[in-house]
């Protein structure tokens, strides 16, 4: 008796939490497709913002930042350094903003072959980090948002489980089950639809969850992960103690320079300037030829005044666990498997679309039908 208990339940939850919360997982769904591909989708809408002159790099970071503080003397939070997707430096500033508000953040483009400023604008409203930020915390950031993506990942996670549970076929009808037939009714091509979508992009979608869940939870994920490898907190490191105030500090360019000379096989992405929270540069690195999708693999942090390392947190110093914990992203919107890695993503954003759309369907016929039967006994 308690194995149909167990089935009626299951497919209550996951028919109601399906219904009920459908919309907001077809617009995390869909806004996660969009982001996979977004640096790429925000340099074809805004081709003057990203077009240099040449392909000639001239300019180094310090005469990069000081030309950004002409334009914006805000501060600045990270230096963003020419790719193949973004082949201008893009320099992002810190505005004033409410407590409680998203970060205001605006962007200087620079042309690297010649140091013209290409253009300024408020990053932080534009369209295709407004999508970024749909998928992110659903424009909720002063209300729980991005905690509430979080949670809706536990659920998906528990509807793909759910979902293979009450799919699960008997012998010898496998294939019936995981394919759409032709000439049959609506109501069980919505069915064959709804199953043979669930099934397929089952390990992609748990993947999905999975990832999304530690980016938003790492405090829920890294416990588990710490069963298997070492898997620490990501680090602020400061350097303590800090020299008297005065004590001069080395020029952005000293850093790269440091940088290089600290991990010499891989390429500078971004640099961070200290902030309030670290005294400490944070350099981000990648592979040298990498794809620009995958923008890091891992980060150095320098003493701003001496240029030694502070912590080393790249791909040839963690453990399996850091490693897994500081590239969730990266498996998150598939960058870590390469373009065919990332489409797959792309596709599986349309997923939960597919699904929603036909247990709606599903249901409103079921709903018909006994209505009809109710009519037909009553009369």
């Amino acid at each position: 008796m308690k194995a149909p208990r167990l089935r009626v339940a299951l497919v209550w939850l996951h028919r109601w939490v399906g219904l009920s919360l459908g919309v907001l997982l077809v617009v995390i769904g869909l806004t996660g497709s969009f982001i996979v591909f977004y640096r790429e989708i925000d340099a074809a809408l805004n081709p003057s913002l990203y077009t240099p002159a040449g392909p000639e790099q001239r300019l180094e970071v310090a005469e990069v930042m000081r030309i950004a503080a002409t334009v914006d003397p805000a501060p600045i939070r990270s230096v963003i350094a020419p790719d193949r997707t973004w082949p201008v430096w893009v320099v992002m500033h810190s505005h004033p903003t409410e407590k409680g508000r998203y970060p205001s953040l605006w962007t200087t483009m620079i042309d690297p072959s010649n140091g013209k400023v290409l253009g300024r604008r408020d990053y932080t409203n534009c369209f295709a980090f407004t999508v970024y930020r749909v998928h992110y915390n659903l424009l909720l950031y002063d209300w729980w948002g991005h905690e509430l993506v979080g949670v809706i990942g536990f659920l998906l996670l528990g509807m793909a489980f759910s979902g293979l549970y009450l799919w699960w076929p008997k012998r010898g009808r496998f294939w019936r089950s995981v394919s759409i037939r032709r000439h049959v009714s609506p109501q069980r091509l919505m069915l064959d639809l709804h199953n043979t979508a669930g099934f397929w992009s089952l390990a992609l979608l748990a993947l999905i969850s999975v990832t999304g869940i530690g980016i938003v939870f790492p405090g829920v994920i890294r416990p588990v992960v710490g069963l298997v490898s070492t898997a620490t907190p990501y680090p602020s490191p400061t350097i303590k103690p800090a020299p008297p105030d005065g004590a001069a500090r080395l020029s952005a360019d000293a850093i790269v320079l440091a940088a290089r000379a600290a991990k010499p096989g891989y390429d500078i992405a971004q640099l961070n300037p200290p902030s309030e929270a670290r005294n400490t540069w944070r350099v981000l690195l990648r592979s040298p030829g990498s794809d620009p999708a995958l923008r890091t693999r891992g980060a150095i942090w320098l003493d701003p005044w001496t240029g030694a390392l502070a912590h080393d947190r790249t791909a040839d110093s963690m453990s399996l666990g850091d490693r897994y914990m500081t590239e969730q992203l990266w498996l998150h919107n598939g960058s870590s498997f390469g373009l065919l890695g990332r489409l797959l993503v792309f596709a599986s954003g349309f997923v939960p679309l597919i699904l929603f759309v036909t247990s709606f369907q599903v249901w409103r016929s079921r709903r018909r039908h006994r209505a009809k039967r109710s009519d037909a006994r009553s009369s």
